[in-house]
C-alpha cells in the first residue's frame, strides 16, 4: 500500500542526522486518566499555542476528515486535537505506517540471533524459491523495496485485475500471493514501492521467532514501550499483515516515533537498537534519498531530517530530531467489530478511500503538509526543555473506550466499487515548501 508519502513536501537528500541514544528517565502518571503521557503547557516546551492554532484549523477542515492530531514535544504531550466524540483512546487506522513497526521487529530479531542479518537469502525463508532467480533476493532488498520482484502499486479501483495491491488484499493468503510474483530486474536494482515485500516480512519473521509478528510485537515491542490498545490484522491463512492494518491510537503512534527519536531506548531500555535506527534512516541510493528501512526520509531547509511513517487515508507520523519534536495527524476511522481478521478478505470490515461512508477509513480531498506543518514548526521559541519518556498506560477496558461509534462486523467481499481516482506520483524533490497538495488517494492504497 503506497505511503502517501504521494506528493511529499520535504524535498531534497542531505546527511542523515544520527539517532539520539540518549538514555530518559522514567516520568511520572500523566494528567490523561491511563494513557501513561506527561503532558505540559506548549509554553513550557518553549513553544507559542496561539501560533500552532492555524495547523489546526487547517487540519480540522471539514473536508479533511482529521480525526486527531497529536504533537510532542521533549517526549511529552503538549497539544492535542480531536475531532467530536473523539479521544486519546479513539482507534486509529495504521495502513502503510505498520511497515515501519514491521522493519522494528525485523532489527529485534537480528539483535536476538534470531536472524543472522539483513544479507541473509530470502531462500531462508522461502525454500522453494532456491535454484531460482529469487535466491538472489537478500532481506536487505526487500527491506528497502528492492527485491526486482513484479509489482504493480496501482490502486485504481477500475482495474482490480491488474492491481498486486488489490489482488492481494482481496486473496485470503495474502503471504501466498506476494510470494508467487516472478522476478522481474535484478534485486538491489530498482527501487518499486511494494506491500508484497513488505508482506514477505512476515514469513521472515514467523520463522525466525516461532510465531506470527503481530505476537512477536506484543512481547518485544508493544509492551516494552506501553502500548496495550492495539489489533493488528491477520489474512484468513493467519499471517499478520506486516504491510498494513495496525489498529491502535494517535498517541501510540507518536510512541513508536519518540521510541525511535531516542535510539530505540524507553525508560532506561534498549528495545531497537540504535544501529538498525540508524540504518532504516539511512536513505538508499535507487530511492532517489528518499527510503530507509521501511521509513521514508525527507530534508527540509528549516528543520534539518524529517523522518516519516506514512499511511493511506492520511496517516501520517512525523518524526524531527531537531526540534525533539514527533507529530501525528490521523483520519477519521470507524472501526469494525469484527476479530482482525481478514478473512475472506480484508475489504469486506476494513474499507478504504471513503468506499462505504460510515465505515473504514476516509481521506483528506486535500493534504499539504506544509501548510500543516508551517505553523507548528513557527511556534518553537526555543530548545526543548525536557527528554520524557511516557510511562505504561493502564489497559483499555473495551475495544471502544472512547463511546466513538464502531462499524458492525461486516464481511461483505464485494469489491470496491469503480470510481475516478485521483493521480498521485511517488515523491520528488520539489524546492523547500512548494505550495503542491497532496491530494487524496484512489482506493486501497497504504
Amino acid at each position: 500500500m503506497a505511503g502517501l508519502t504521494l506528493g511529499l513536501l520535504i524535498g531534497g537528500t542531505g546527511p542523515v542526522l544520527p539517532a539520539n541514544g540518549t538514555t530518559a528517565a522514567p516520568t511520572q502518571q500523566s494528567n490523561a486518566p491511563g494513557d501513561g503521557w506527561m503532558e505540559s503547557a506548549p509554553a513550557d516546551q518553549n513553544m507559542d499555542a496561539a501560533t500552532m492554532e492555524a495547523a489546526r484549523t487547517y487540519a480540522f477542515q471539514p473536508d479533511r476528515h482529521t480525526q486527531g492530531v497529536v504533537i510532542t514535544r521533549g517526549g511529552e504531550v503538549v497539544t492535542e486535537w480531536y475531532a467530536d466524540g473523539e479521544g486519546p483512546r479513539s482507534w486509529s487506522a495504521s495502513w502503510s505506517m505498520a511497515k515501519s513497526f514491521t522493519s522494528a521487529l525485523v532489527g529485534i530479531a537480528i539483535s536476538e540471533g534470531l536472524i543472522e542479518s539483513v544479507d541473509v537469502s530470502m531462500a531462508d525463508y522461502f525454500p522453494d524459491w532456491r535454484g531460482t532467480d529469487k535466491e538472489a533476493i537478500r532481506l536487505r532488498d526487500v527491506l528497502h523495496m528492492e527485491s526486482g520482484l513484479k509489482w504493480n502499486e496501482n490502486y485504481d479501483p477500475a482495474d482490480i485485475a491488474g492491481s498486486d495491491i488489490i489482488q492481494m488484499g482481496i486473496a485470503r493468503d495474502q503471504l501466498a500471493y506476494a510470494a508467487s510474483r516472478p522476478a522481474e530486474v535484478p534485486p538491489g536494482t530498482r527501487f518499486n514501492y511494494s506491500s508484497g515485500d513488505t508482506m514477505l516480512l512476515s514469513r521472515v519473521i514467523e520463522v525466525a521467532t516461532g510465531r506470527p509478528a503481530d505476537r512477536y510485537a506484543q512481547e518485544k515491542l508493544f509492551g516494552p514501550i506501553g502500548i496495550d490498545q492495539v489489533e493488528w490484522w491477520r489474512d484468513g491463512a493467519g499471517h499478520t499483515l506486516t504491510y498494513c492494518c495496525l489498529d491502535t491510537t494517535s498517541r501510540n503512534y507518536a510512541r513508536m516515533g519518540l521510541l525511535y527519536m531516542r535510539g530505540g531506548v524507553w525508560e532506561g531500555r534498549q528495545v531497537v537498537p540504535a544501529r538498525w535506527i540508524e540504518d532504516s534512516w539511512t536513505a538508499t541510493e535507487n530511492s532517489g534519498g528518499d527510503y530507509g528501512f521501511q521509513w521514508w526520509i525527507r530534508q527540509s531547509d528549516e528543520v534539518g531530517t524529517i523522518y516519516m511513517m506514512n499511511g493511506h487515508d492520511g496517516q501520517f507520523t512525523y518524526v524531527i530530531p531537531e526540534l525533539d519534536m514527533v507529530i501525528v495527524r490521523n483520519g477519521d476511522f470507524v472501526k469494525s467489530q469484527c476479530d482482525p481478521v481478514a478473512d475472506p478478505t480484508l475489504f469486506g470490515p476494513y474499507p478504504p478511500s471513503g468506499l462505504a461512508p460510515g465505515r473504514g477509513t476516509t481521506p483528506p480531498e486535500s493534504w499539504n503538509h506544509w501548510e500543516f506543518l508551517t505553523p507548528i514548526l513557527d511556534s518553537v521559541t526555543g530548545p526543548s526543555t525536557a527528554e520524557a519518556t511516557p510511562g505504561r498506560q493502564s489497559h483499555a477496558a473495551t475495544r471502544n473506550p472512547q463511546g466513538e461509534p464502531m462499524d458492525p462486523c461486516t464481511t461483505d467481499t464485494t469489491p470496491p466499487p469503480t470510481t475516478t481516482p485521483t493521480t498521485t506520483t511517488r515523491p520528488t524533490t520539489p524546492p523547500s515548501r512548494p505550495a503542491t497538495p497532496v491530494t487524496a488517494s484512489p482506493a486501497y492504497t497504504g
